[in-house]
């Protein structure tokens, strides 16, 4: 079972120490993203939104949009990633999924998330829940978008 549970003092360090490949491993398309930064962003952001992803108990992943107040119908998914060890289990599609249905209950009506132009693998996972190309306009690299 798939859950969302906002970073706090309870799951902060699990999230930390969740990596793509891990230890040091890049993603795919090269970068090494951290979830520390992602988290220490949010601070001094107050339209950014870190959020654990749970299968069970067990912390699995991360995502954080982006969601200002005079666009709350829109969130930009500016982080999505689930641990390395954690990729081949199929949960991927499962927490995308519930990650959509979280935002579409907060009244989100436009999605955007990004893939590295080396992402190939993220870019089939985003076409095949309906996102559509949205060029590269308000995301860094590849942008896909999804009406809700």
């Amino acid at each position: 079972m798939i859950r969302i549970k906002a970073v706090d003092s309870q799951n902060i360090s699990a999230v930390c120490a969740l990596t793509y490949g891990g230890d040091a491993v890049p993603a795919p398309d090269g970068r090494l993203c951290c979830n520390a930064i992602s988290i220490a962003q949010s601070r001094f952001d107050p339209e950014l939104h870190p959020n654990a992803i749970y299968s069970g108990s067990v912390p699995v992943g991360f995502f954080m949009y982006k969601r200002s107040e005079t666009q709350a119908d829109t969130a930009v998914i500016r982080r999505f990633m689930l641990g390395g060890k954690h990729r081949e289990r199929g949960l991927e599609e499962k927490a995308l999924e519930h990650v959509l249905k979280g935002l579409k209950l907060q009244g989100v009506k436009k999605v955007l998330i990004t893939a590295g132009a080396a992402r190939e693998d993220a870019a089939e996972l985003f076409l095949s829940l309906g996102f559509r190309p949205a060029g590269e306009g308000g995301c860094d690299g590849l942008c896909y978008e999804l009406e809700m």
